[in-house]
Order: C-alpha cells, then structure tokens, then sequence
C-alpha cells in the first residue's frame, strides 16, 4: 500500500524537481496531467481495502457502544444530597465577646 500510494507520484516529482526545477514540480500544469490522475485511480482498490476494514469497523462498535448505554434513573434520592445543614448550639450563641464572635465567622 505504501508503494502504491507514495512512490509512484513522489518519484515523478522527484524526477520532474530534478531535471526542470522545483517550480515545475509543483505547477498545477503536472500535477493535473494525465500520468498523475491515472496513478491517482489506480490507487482506488488499496483505499477501499483500508475503509472497508479499518473505517466500518470502528463505526459499527461506535454504533454498539451508543446502542447499548445503560440510563441509570433514580427516583429515591437521598434529602442531604449536597448539603448539610448545621445549627447552632445553644452556649455558643449565648457566649458574647470578640472571641466568640471571631470564632463564628471563621
């Protein structure tokens, strides 16, 4: 695969590069000729190879992994899900002074 579909172009520009320079390589004029997009087609069978088995497989456990997801609902929820709520004891609130105070804040 790797022949097919790197060689036979990179050498024709390779060829090109060295014997026009390597502004004619890359010109539109060769890229485009007919040498190149039959290279280009004959590259279509080793292509589909690689789709057909590398591509739909990956799809189709893509469509698995979505078609069996479990929905997990629960219609018990526990009341202190995030939060507790804390209350004051009495002898705190009582005591006066800064330090208590500081104490409460902090």
């Amino acid at each position: 695969m790797c022949f097919a579909t790197l060689l036979p172009l990179g050498i024709l520009q390779l060829y090109k590069s060295v014997n026009d320079g390597y502004f004619e390589a890359r010109e539109l004029k060769f890229l485009t000729n007919d040498t190149n997009a039959l290279l280009e087609w004959l590259r279509l069978p080793g292509d589909i190879v690689f789709i057909v088995g590398g591509a739909v497989p990956a799809l189709y456990i893509a469509y698995l992994g979505i078609r069996h997801t479990v929905k997990r609902v629960t219609l018990d929820e526990p009341d202190d899900i995030l939060f507790t709520e804390l209350s004051v004891p009495g002898d705190v609130a009582a005591a006066g002074g800064d330090e208590a105070t500081a104490a409460r804040l902090t």
